[in-house]
């Protein structure tokens, strides 16, 4: 009985076998754009990430996510037959601003070509949040330089009876007729609006690898396929010893 358990071991451990992994990583760096509070001119940070780095992992893991970074990556190898097989792809969290991108699959190839439609489908919903958010910044500047060439020219023909409107329909500044001085001090806080969010719109970054960096590759990584052979020996080992056991308690009992 011994002998045949040991067999049954040894069996499984032969059919332990070795396959090979490649892994391509990048780091991620979250993008930015303008807050609502610095496009209205009201306190706060100038510019907020896109998405949070826990939402953005969040969104990796996604069904819908995967299955459309994998359909990109087939479409994207000259033969994807076969192709991707047990391939992964996940992202971890790194700080508030990045993250790293790891896929995995059975060739190189296949690795480094899963984490670039990886990376281009996490653009491309980034570029549908940026997008609205920079048409309104857009329009509130240009609203802004619009306000100012007519307080300019209000001021040059000396009648500040002039009320120029905000972007959201409202008005900069009540109705006035002001002394030069006063008016001066409009045209430099519009002139201050809209400087300041030239320097945020120089500050705004789109999402990509970190730094421009490319992708790292490692691999082959061997997964020894024995261990599992092993533990599914010891499994037979003690399925085999308790059924030893309970066909031999009747005999002793008897």
């Amino acid at each position: 009985m011994i002998g045949a358990i040991l067999l049954a071991a040894l069996g499984s451990l032969a059919v332990g076998r070795k396959v090979e992994s490649w892994t391509a990583t990048s780091t991620i760096a979250i993008g930015t754009v303008p807050t609502l509070q610095s496009i209205f001119g009201t306190a706060g940070a100038g510019v907020e990430p896109m998405e949070s780095a826990r939402d953005l992992v969040t969104r990796i893991g996604a069904v819908q996510f995967q299955s459309t970074v994998l359909a990109d990556a087939r479409k994207a190898l000259p033969d994807s037959r076969g192709a991707f097989g047990g391939a992964s792809l996940r992202g971890i969290v790194i700080d508030d601003s990045s993250i790293r991108l790891e896929a995995s699959s059975a060739s190189k190839e296949e690795a480094a070509t899963l984490l670039q439609q990886g990376i281009l489908a996490i653009q491309a919903a980034h570029k549908r949040l940026f997008e609205p958010r920079m048409e309104l910044f857009h329009s509130v500047r240009a609203r802004l330089q619009d306000a100012r060439a007519q307080l300019n020219d209000a001021f040059r023909k000396g009648s500040m009876d002039f009320t120029p409107a905000r972007p959201e329909g409202g008005s900069i500044g009540v109705a006035f007729m002001e002394s030069p001085g006063a008016s001066v001090d409009r045209i430099l806080n519009v002139d201050t609006r809209i400087a300041l969010l030239t320097y945020i719109e120089r500050t705004v970054k789109m999402t990509g690898p970190q730094d421009g960096s490319s992708p790292a590759t490692e691999g082959p990584r061997e997964v020894n396929l024995v261990q599992r052979a092993i533990l599914a020996g010891l499994g037979i080992l003690l399925f085999i010893g308790l059924l030893t056991y309970f066909l031999r308690r009747p005999a002793r009992l008897g």
